[in-house]
């Protein structure tokens, strides 16, 4: 695999220019991202010549030539939304570009910058492709179902009514599944006392009844005894 072609740098207009005779052509890659994410690219290089050497992230204007956008020769460099960190050690170095745009959509280079020689080494071609954000359709807003009631006081009374006749109830629908479900366990728990009431009240009834019974026997048993 070829390593990438060195690059001729123009100071006057911060240009990348690629010399005739480099080492082999970089293949190009496309990279697909949407408005407002960020592209992270990894670069790969030989860690000669010491470390931290200068790296550069450019932009292509033309076949030959690019705009420079951020140029690094320490561990890490911020330049507005363009990052590079180095990491000499594993032979690579990372490149972050934040909030990209639709006009951010284009050919990009990432590469080893000689500022002696005015040239840069190129190690990947990025051809940066941003979508547009997709937005929610305002038809698909779910909005709440309101109705309106009207209160007035009925016909052939008198004195005021209840409500004010020009007094307006709005009610929303469908009603919330966790009331729902309130109203559910209360009428259950109603349920569940009455029928504990009912079954207390037959109780009683049948203690009545038995005592009333045993009353009677003890009055006759008395009656029977009394005779000669």
């Amino acid at each position: 695999m070829a390593w990438g072609a060195p690059c001729l740098l123009l100071p006057p207009v911060l240009l990348v220019f690629l010399a005739s005779g480099s080492r082999g052509q970089v293949v190009s890659e496309e990279l697909h991202y949407v408005a407002g994410q960020t592209l992270s690219v990894r670069c790969q290089y030989f860690p000669e010549g010491g470390s931290y050497r200068q790296k550069t992230w450019c932009r292509q204007t033309s076949p030959n030539f690019c705009t420079r956008l951020v140029t690094s020769s320490g561990p890490q460099t911020q330049d507005s939304r363009y990052v590079i960190w180095d990491v000499p050690d594993a032979g690579f170095f990372n490149i972050s570009m934040a909030q990209l745009t639709e006009k951010d959509s284009g050919p990009y280079w990432c590469g080893i910058y000689n500022s002696s020689r005015n040239m840069v080494t190129i190690s990947r071609n990025i051809s940066l492709l941003v979508s547009p954000a997709l937005t929610p359709s305002p038809w698909t807003t779910a909005w709440p179902l309101e109705s309106t009631v009207r209160i007035t006081s009925p016909e052939g009374t008198s004195g005021p009514p209840s409500l004010n006749g020009s007094e307006l109830r709005k009610s929303s629908a469908p009603l919330a599944p966790g009331w729902a479900a309130s109203c559910i366990l209360v009428a259950v728990l109603c349920g569940l006392f009455a029928a504990k009431g009912l079954v207390l009240a037959v109780l009683c009834v049948l203690l009545s009844c038995r005592r009333w019974a045993q009353g009677s026997r003890g009055l006759g048993g008395d009656s029977s005894d009394g005779e000669f």
